[in-house]
């Protein structure tokens, strides 16, 4: 039997910065205050970042840096409260990834105009307070229980450590931030050098012209481009090869696999067997054209990255989805047992038990989280039923929302301890959370236009929740190594998204009007 994916160290347990039995201030007003200015500053940079180049990056380790520098510029402050102010700056990050790859659809599909503060407001704030929510009885299963790295957790308590102590480490941890950014600013500021470096060719026939294209017998997706791509290309990003280095041989293996059997099997498999015209796409003006129009004439890099864009890559989106939920069902009975401690412990206060709970295992009282989850299903539910019109259909969209959205923030929380945040596959699983909330409300007789207004906003709260979910178990694992109090750095994920939910319709209305979506 092949070993499990395991990055070093194991997880289970551990002996924190701050010992259990030592007690030190963790939310004072400015370490509120300081928490949600970067949230708010961090969340707007990210959905800046992630509508223009596609992609945002983790917060936590640049929102520690910041917030020691302030802090100790203050002459206060300590490596909890640190760890406080960086976990609600994360969130804000995290609910920008969450928004900027759902919500901009209502844009695309003519509903809105212009960005609805409200109603984006709303979607984003509950949103994210469902993820945090939905992750902290799973806290148990994938923290401690499992032997997940989470990287960027790992690293953000090591920039809290050497912060604290100072001395070597800290020269060390300013050295590896130095070379990272004049590689970073040299490849992709000043272009200097090449970031990515990729090569192409045809394994069979080729062809970079259309006339020649348009001559190929139509047996398969290769008679579009006359040939079968090959493609092979390498990331020498600081940040890629840093995570790289945390996770492990063992991780780094599987997720190079993956890229082999996309790449190198996936592809050329389908641009000889597949139909390419039965494939829709869409080309630089917009307009809706077939896989096998857009192939004509492609170079073998072009044609390798059609296949991938709008082929094979959903081949990653359902393996990790399918990956996700055997990984959950594994987690089972660690799951149930976090569930089921939650309400012990609060029956047991409800009873006037006195019995102690360890500082670094006090999590948010199981009836406080069923309390929040409802209060924010409710007006959530009032928006799809203003966007639908149906009392039924939203009930229903309101159910599927709950069980996706818990679904979907496990496997985001479990994929981040794999791979990582800035590498967790959201776009993936709101393309899932769409596909079957589709589904559901056309089985449910949901034909109407409103039907794909109300899989978007589905997608958008599942995402958000997704997205914040990753971020809430780097955040507590880093708690974990540091010794941070549970609770109350998810009182500062929940201060976070709120503080950030009120941007985010402004940045996208500025990024809308100077750039126009869709």
């Amino acid at each position: 039997m092949a070993e499990a994916p395991r990055s070093s160290p194991p997880t289970g347990k551990v002996e924190p910065y701050v010992p259990a039995s030592k007690s030190l201030p963790e939310l004072t007003i400015g370490v509120l205050l300081l928490g949600a200015i970067l949230s708010v500053v961090l969340g707007g940079a990210n959905a800046y970042l992630g509508m223009f180049a596609g992609m945002t990056v983790s917060a936590s380790v640049p929102a520690a840096v910041i917030s020691m520098g302030i802090l100790r510029a203050l002459r206060t402050g300590n490596i909890l409260q640190n760890n406080a102010v960086q976990t609600a700056a994360a969130s804000g990050e995290g609910l920008a990834s969450g928004v900027i790859f759902t919500l901009p659809a209502m844009v695309i599909l003519n509903k809105w105009q212009h960005f609805s503060y409200l109603e984006t407001t709303l979607i984003a704030a509950f949103g994210g307070i469902l993820g945090v929510l939905f992750t902290i009885p799973l806290r148990r299963a994938l923290i401690i229980d499992q032997p997940l790295q989470f990287p960027e957790g790992v690293a953000t308590a090591e920039v809290l450590k050497v912060g604290a102590e100072g001395g070597g480490g800290l020269r060390v941890l300013v050295l590896s931030a130095v070379i990272g950014a004049v590689v970073k600013i040299g490849a992709t500021g000043l272009k200097l050098w090449a970031e990515t470096v990729r090569f192409g060719g045809w394994l069979s026939g080729g062809t970079a012209t259309a006339s020649a294209a348009t001559a190929a017998p139509a047996t398969g997706a290769a008679a579009a481009s006359s040939g079968v791509p090959f493609y092979f290309g390498i990331n020498a990003s600081p940040a890629l090869l840093s995570v790289g280095y945390i996770v492990g041989f063992n991780v780094a293996s599987v997720i190079f696999a993956g890229s082999v059997l996309n790449r190198w099997i996936a592809v050329p498999l389908f641009s000889v067997f597949g139909d390419a015209s039965a494939i829709m796409t869409t080309n630089n003006a917009d307009t809706h054209i077939t896989l096998a129009q857009a192939l004509q004439g492609a170079s073998a890099l072009d044609a390798a990255d059609l296949y991938h864009k709008f082929v094979t890559r959903y081949l990653g989106v359902g393996g990790m989805l399918v990956g996700g939920v055997w990984s959950l069902y594994k987690l089972r009975k660690s799951l149930l047992g976090g569930i089921t401690a939650g309400l012990e412990a609060y029956k047991k206060r409800s009873a006037g038990s006195h019995e102690a709970i360890v500082r670094t295992e006090h999590d948010m009282p199981m009836n406080i989280i069923l309390i929040l989850i409802v209060a924010s299903v409710i007006p959530l539910f009032f928006i799809f039923w203003h966007f639908t019109g149906s009392a039924w259909v939203s009930v229903v969209m309101a159910v599927v929302m709950v069980i996706a959205g818990f679904l979907f923030s496990a496997v985001a929380s479990y994929m981040a301890g794999l791979v990582g945040s800035s590498n967790n596959p959201v776009s993936g699983i709101t393309i899932s959370t769409i596909l079957v909330s589709a589904l559901l409300l056309l089985a449910l007789g949901l034909k109407t236009p409103a039907g794909p207004i109300a899989a978007v906003l589905i997608g958008g709260v599942v995402c958000c929740a997704a997205a914040i979910g990753g971020d809430n178990l780097q955040d507590l694992k880093c708690g974990q190594l540091v010794g941070s109090t549970p609770w109350k750095q998810q009182v500062m994920q929940i201060l976070g998204v709120v503080v950030a939910a009120f941007l985010m319709a402004p940045v996208l209305n500025l990024l809308n009007d100077a750039y126009t979506i869709g």
